[in-house]
C-alpha cells in the first residue's frame, strides 16, 4: 500500500508511534524511512530550547521526563532527522483487530472467510489501549465464548469504549453477553491498567515539539558569535535594533566574542591573554553593563540572539517602505497612517522577514493528560542513546513585531508591579527586564510579560489570517517575551500562498492594528469564558501545530477591559 501525504502532514500527523488512517485502514507508523540529517542547526540553542519545552515534565515529582533533560544538559547528542521525501514512512497494521462488516464477528486477521459466509477484507475495530506511565499503546483484548470460541461487537450508539457489548453471536440472546468494555493491565515495571478510547483521540498520542529560528547556513551563525553572540544581540535588541543588522563591528568592543574566535582558531590561553591585553582600550560606544540574574541573562540573550539571527540576511522596515513610495499617498500612509496605528497599538515597530529561517520539530510524545508534565514525556531516541528530533528546516515568511516597552511597563505598572517611572525605551525595557525572572522559574512580572506576548501574539494572528484570507492555521508564532517581541510566520501547511504577509504589512497593516485596538473583545462564550480564564477555542486559542504553548499563558484581560494593554496605549508610562 502506498499513499502520499505532504511533508508538513507528515511532520505533524505520522510521527513514530503515531496511529494514522490512510487505504481505508488504521495503521500505526513505525519508523521514518532513511531519513535525512540536517547538519545546518545551532545545536547550541537546539538543546537549549529543547530543555526549556521538556523543563515541565522534569520538574514534575516525579520527575516525568525519562532523564531527557538531564541527558541533554550532559551534552548527550541529539540529532534532526528530515523527511526522505522518496522513501517515506513505514506503517503496520494496528489495531490488529477486525471485525465482519455484515455479522460484527471479531477475528485475528484482515482477511479470510466468516461464519456467517462473508468473504474478503474486514474492517478494522478503531479503539486502542494505551498506558500513560510507560508510553505503550495496545491491541485491545476481547475474550471467546468459552463454549463456541466465537466473540462479537454491539455499538450502543457512542464512542465510548466502556459502553461496548462483546457478546457470542451462537449463544441464546439473553444469556450472551461475555463482557462489557475493556479491562487490562499494562505488564510494563510501571503496572497499571491500560486506557481504552478511539485511537484518533488526543489522550492516544501527543506530538510534542518546538518551532525555533535557525540560520540556513552555518556561516551566519559564526558572524553572529563572532560580533558578539548574544551578550551583544542584547544590547542590541535593547538599544533599539539600530543598524541594518547585528554586525561583526560590534565585536571589536567585545572581549568576550574576541576570546571566542581565538580559541576557535586554535591559540592556546596564553596567547589569547597576551593578544586581550595588547588591544587598545574600547571607547565611549562600549555597550553598557546591565545586571541580571545569571539564569535570566541567558534566557533574555537566547531570545535577543534569535531575534538577531531572524534579522541578519532579511529585514523590511516601516522606513523602507517610506523610502521606496512612489506616490505622495504611499508615503502620507507609511508616515502618518502607520506610525499612528503602531502607537495606538503600543507597538515600537513591525518588520517583514521575507526570508525567515525557522526549524520545526518534534522530539517525543505523550500519552493520556495533556497538560506538559502531567503524563510521561517519551522523547525520540535511536539504540546509540541519541535523541532524535523530526523536523524541517525552511525558509519562509514572517512579521516581527515588538511591543514598545514604556507601554509595556506602564501596563506593568498597572498591573501592580513595582517599576520605577522611565525617561526613555531603553530603560523602560531594562526595568521590565531587570523586574523578571528566569522562564523555568518564573516570578509576578515574568508570567504576566508572557501572558500579554502571548495573548497580543493570538491577537494578532486572528486578525492577519482575516486580512490575508487565509486559514489562521497557516500561521504559526515564535514567542521572545524578554524582548517583548514574537514573529508570526508562514507554515508549511493549509492553504497559505507565499506574498500574503508581505502585502499585508505594505498595504493593511494600519487597519489590522486599528481593528485590533477598536473592535470587541468580548467573548462569544462570556461569561463562561470569562469567569474561567478568558481565553477558549472562540476568542484566543489557535491550532496546536500554530501554537507551542499549547494555549496556555493566554487572557483578553491582558489586552481590554478596564486595565488591558488597549486601554493605555495612548498615555505610557
Amino acid at each position: 500500500m502506498r499513499e502520499y501525504r505532504s511533508g508538513s502532514q507528515i511532520l505533524f500527523g505520522h510521527l513514530p508511534e503515531q496511529t494514522v488512517d490512510a487505504d481505508g485502514g488504521v495503521w500505526k507508523v513505525k519508523k521514518w524511512i532513511d531519513p535525512s540529517s540536517v547538519s545546518a542547526i545551532d545545536t547550541g540553542a537546539l538543546r537549549d530550547e529543547l530543555v526549556r519545552a521538556a523543563y515541565p515534565w522534569r520538574d514534575a515529582n516525579p520527575p516525568q521526563d525519562g532523564g531527557f533533560v538531564d541527558d541533554l544538559l550532559a551534552q548527550r547528542p541529539v540529532r534532526v532527522r528530515a523527511l526522505n521525501r522518496e522513501e517515506g514512512v513505514f506503517c503496520e497494521p494496528f489495531p490488529r483487530l477486525y471485525m465482519c462488516q455484515r455479522c460484527k464477528r471479531l477475528h485475528d486477521e484482515a482477511m479470510g472467510g466468516c461464519k456467517c459466509g462473508a468473504t474478503g477484507r474486514r474492517g478494522q475495530l478503531p479503539f486502542v489501549g494505551y498506558h500513560e506511565a510507560c508510553g505503550a499503546i495496545k491491541t485491545p483484548y476481547v475474550r471467546k465464548c468459552p463454549t463456541h470460541g466465537q466473540r462479537a461487537v454491539r455499538f450502543p450508539g457512542t464512542a465510548s469504549a466502556a459502553e461496548l457489548i462483546f457478546f457470542c453471536p451462537e449463544c441464546p440472546p439473553n444469556n450472551d453477553v461475555i463482557h462489557r468494555g475493556f479491562t487490562a493491565s499494562c505488564d510494563c515495571a510501571q503496572g497499571g491498567v491500560l486506557s481504552f478510547t478511539v485511537h484518533r483521540s488526543g489522550t492516544v498520542f501527543k506530538p510534542r515539539g518546538i518551532s525555533m529560528i535557525n540560520p540556513p547556513r552555518r556561516e551566519i551563525l559564526a558572524r553572529i558569535e563572532q560580533a558578539g553572540g548574544g551578550e551583544r544581540a542584547l544590547e542590541w535588541v535593547l538599544e533599539g535594533m539600530v543598524g541594518r543588522r547585528l554586525t561583526e563591528s560590534a565585536a571589536a568592543q567585545n572581549p568576550a566574542s574576541i576570546r571566542k574566535l581565538l580559541e576557535d582558531r586554535g591559540f592556546d590561553d596564553t596567547t589569547i591573554e597576551a593578544m586581550l591585553a595588547a588591544m587598545p582600550a574600547a571607547g565611549p560606544a562600549a555597550p553598557k553593563s546591565l545586571t541580571l540574574d545569571p539564569g535570566l541573562r541567558a534566557d533574555a540573550e537566547r531570545q535577543a540572539k534569535q531575534i538577531a539571527l531572524a534579522t541578519f540576511e532579511s529585514r523590511i522596515t516601516v522606513a523602507d517602505l517610506l523610502g521606496q513610495s512612489s506616490t505622495e499617498a504611499l508615503r502620507n500612509r507609511y508616515e502618518i497612517e502607520y506610525s499612528r496605528a503602531l502607537t495606538r497599538a503600543g507597538i515600537e515597530r513591525v518588520e517583514l522577514i521575507d526570508r525567515f529561517p525557522v526549524l520545526t520539530g518534534q522530539f517525543g510524545y505523550t500519552r493520556g493528560k495533556p497538560n506538559p508534565g502531567e503524563s510521561r514525556l517519551r522523547a525520540y531516541r535511536e539504540k546509540s542513546g541519541e535523541y532524535i528530533v523530526y523536523g524541517d528546516l525552511a525558509q519562509t515568511e514572517a512579521l516581527l513585531i515588538r511591543l514598545d516597552p514604556r507601554t509595556v511597563h506602564g501596563w506593568l505598572v498597572r498591573q501592580g508591579i513595582g517599576l520605577n517611572r522611565q525617561a526613555d525605551t531603553r530603560s523602560a525595557a531594562e526595568a521590565i527586564l531587570s523586574a523578571m525572572s528566569p522562564m523555568d522559574r518564573p516570578n509576578d512580572a515574568t508570567e504576566k510579560v508572557v501572558e500579554l506576548v502571548h495573548s497580543y501574539s493570538h491577537a494578532f494572528i486572528k486578525r492577519a489570517a482575516v486580512f490575508a484570507g487565509i486559514d489562521r492555521n497557516a500561521l504559526s508564532e515564535v514567542v521572545l517575551p524578554m524582548g517583548l517581541s514574537f514573529f508570526v510566520y508562514a507554515a508549511a501547511r493549509g492553504d497559505f500562498v507565499l506574498g500574503g504577509l508581505q502585502a499585508l504589512f505594505e498595504s493593511d497593516l494600519d487597519q489590522l492594528l486599528d481593528g485590533l485596538v477598536d473592535d470587541e473583545h468580548r467573548c462569544a462564550l462570556d461569561p463562561g469564558c470569562e469567569d474561567t480564564g478568558a481565553a477558549c477555542a472562540v476568542c484566543l486559542h489557535l491550532g496546536e501545530p500554530s501554537c507551542r504553548m499549547f494555549n496556555t499563558k493566554l487572557s483578553r484581560r491582558a489586552l481590554a477591559g478596564g486595565s488591558g494593554y488597549f486601554d493605555i496605549t495612548s498615555s505610557p508610562s
